[in-house]
């Protein structure tokens, strides 16, 4: 396949998501609409397997692809690169993390449009929704159906490695894959820097940064910088906009109460939300239901403290302050397509 091609067909697979339910109810292509009531299937039921995918965050990852999908945003992401048809593909060793659903999506996209065979090693939290999706795709393309392979066991041979996981996975990785070139990401946190000034309408957007797939990502607000005597109350009350969601979520509930009697016995001060604590802290990763903060005097402070720990931030949200390349409150959950992980250039590293 030559690149227009493959771009036409991962643009086609965006529009055949976002239409996915017109498409079903209409059975206007009936092979079609078979491959996407499998995946609305898996979309509806991925709970029963992974209790933290639950319906809401899953559609909530399919809007997100869509997002990416968009024909202009990968026209204008891929013009960057020289792709071109390879005379031999590599073969592409993809170990996916589990954290939110269908997170190995974008390093399948890259792996593809590289020309290139993508392996992909599940995570055991993640089974079933990207084969499904991929199932779509090759419906639209069926060229791909040679260059996608899902294994749950060891990885086969391959030429390059991709592999995201936790800290301690990661030092594993690197040990065991060091013959290989290869991405070894680990887990990275986001922040958000606040002035006070916010409206309402923008502390709503930060609601999704924080609260979308139970903080689980590592594009999920996990600290957040604040002035002297901010006030959280605002904030507080529309987080409860997840109330219902959180509170019909027994495992995340347990974190919840664990968190408070551990600072409750070590006499640790804390606010308590409802369906969270937040924490003065300097850490930037958080427990899950645990949100840190940090009071800031100046913007210069807040420069010298993002710069201990480059390699851990994933994204810096403020509608106030500038510092690098911050984005917007409530961009973080809804990657643009040329936003990587780790801010690790992937499809550099697919195409050299």
């Amino acid at each position: 396949m030559d690149t227009e091609k493959r771009i036409k067909a991962f643009v086609e697979l965006g529009k055949t998501l976002n239409n996915r339910k017109k498409i079903i109810q209409t059975n206007s292509n009936p092979s079609l609409t078979i491959v996407l009531k499998n995946f609305e299937n898996s979309l509806e039921n991925e709970h029963q397997f992974n209790p933290w995918f639950i319906s809401l965050f899953v559609e909530e990852a399919v809007k997100s692809i869509i997002k990416m999908l968009d024909e202009n945003a990968i026209k204008k992401w891929v013009s960057k690169y020289p792709l071109k048809e390879k005379k031999h593909s590599n073969r592409i060793g993809v170990i996916m993390a589990g954290n939110i659903p269908m997170v190995g999506f974008h390093d399948f996209m890259c792996v593809l449009l590289a020309g290139d065979v993508f392996i992909g090693k599940l995570s055991t939290n993640d089974t079933h929704l990207l084969p499904d999706l991929s199932e779509i795709l090759c419906h639209i393309e069926p060229e791909f159906k040679n260059y996608i392979h899902f294994t749950d066991d060891k990885l086969p041979a391959v030429d390059k490695i991709i592999a995201t996981g936790s800290n301690n996975s990661a030092r594993y990785f690197n040990y065991y894959f060091s013959k290989y070139p290869c991405i070894i990401r680990k887990h990275c946190n986001s922040v958000a820097l606040l002035d006070g000034s916010e409206s309402e309408e923008e502390l709503s957007a930060l609601v999704n940064d924080i609260a979308l797939y139970f903080g689980l990502g590592c594009r999920s607000v996990s600290k957040i910088f604040v002035p002297q005597n901010y006030e959280f109350c605002t904030l507080f009350r529309l987080l409860d906009n997840f109330k219902s969601v959180y509170q019909a979520h027994h495992t995340y509930l347990n974190n919840l109460e664990y968190q408070k009697t551990i600072h409750l016995l070590n006499k640790i001060p804390f606010y308590d939300q409802g369906i969270m604590m937040f924490k003065e802290h300097p850490s930037a990763a958080s427990p899950i239901s645990v949100i840190h903060y940090e009071y800031y005097k100046d913007t210069e402070f807040l420069w010298d403290q993002l710069r201990l720990s480059p390699d851990d931030i994933q994204c810096i949200l403020s509608n106030r302050i500038k510092i690098n390349d911050t984005l917007r409150l409530g961009q973080s959950q809804f990657p643009e397509v040329w936003e990587y992980a780790n801010n690790i250039d992937t499809l550099s590293f697919l195409i050299l």
